[in-house]
């Protein structure tokens, strides 16, 4: 079975709910996915000040802290990270950052990529997060999945790049119904490049 890595930077809950079910749904597509979380030292601090935090605090800090080894043993790697002023987070780009050796050795190349991101102002201030991600998998050599276009969907406020979830103010607009319908069609197209 084809492993998938997704892994995560949640602060508000929201990447996490979107990664938890991403795994669900690709584990009943026969994909072995399993979700990681980068270092985050101060998530304790945003537990104690935001509610959204608190909500999935235990859950998130229970996740597996993701390693280049991780990576190294995925067949897919998907990331997850809250927008932050159009980017991704401090803590992914941190954890990005330890990857270096990998773009030089080529140790990622054709493995494949997605992503997601939650906002909390427009799709299009998470579609230059998902940019963002994408040009990091470019530099390793990964091939990036994307959304893409579907007219089976009634409705589709998405980029073609990835998912974007518009969180609202502190993030407190949880993961929609739609955004659920979206997924599972973005599962689909994932599942079929990794089944054996």
């Amino acid at each position: 079975m084809k492993r998938c890595s997704i892994i995560i930077h949640s602060v508000s809950g929201n990447c996490y709910i979107i990664g938890s079910y991403l795994r669900e749904l690709l584990a009943v597509r026969n994909v072995d996915a399993r979700l990681y979380r980068v270092d985050d030292p101060d998530l304790h601090i945003w537990a104690n000040t935001q509610e959204t935090t608190n909500d999935y605090y235990e859950d998130i800090l229970a996740l597996p802290i993701v390693s280049t080894s991780t990576l190294l043993k995925s067949d897919m790697i998907i990331l997850g990270s809250p927008t932050r002023f159009g980017n991704i987070s401090a803590e992914m780009k941190t954890f990005l950052d330890t990857t270096l050796p990998l773009s030089k050795d080529k140790g990622l190349e054709t493995k494949f990529f997605a992503c997601f991101t939650s906002c909390s102002n427009s799709t299009c201030e998470g579609a230059h997060t998902l940019t963002s991600m994408i040009y990091w998998a470019q530099s390793m050599g990964m091939l990036h999945i994307p959304f893409g276009v579907h007219d089976e969907l009634d409705f589709c406020d998405q980029p073609v790049s990835g998912i974007v979830h518009l969180a609202g103010k502190e993030g407190a607009i949880r993961p929609s119904d739609r955004l659920g319908k979206e997924m599972e069609v973005y599962a689909d197209t994932l599942s079929a490049y990794i089944q054996e």
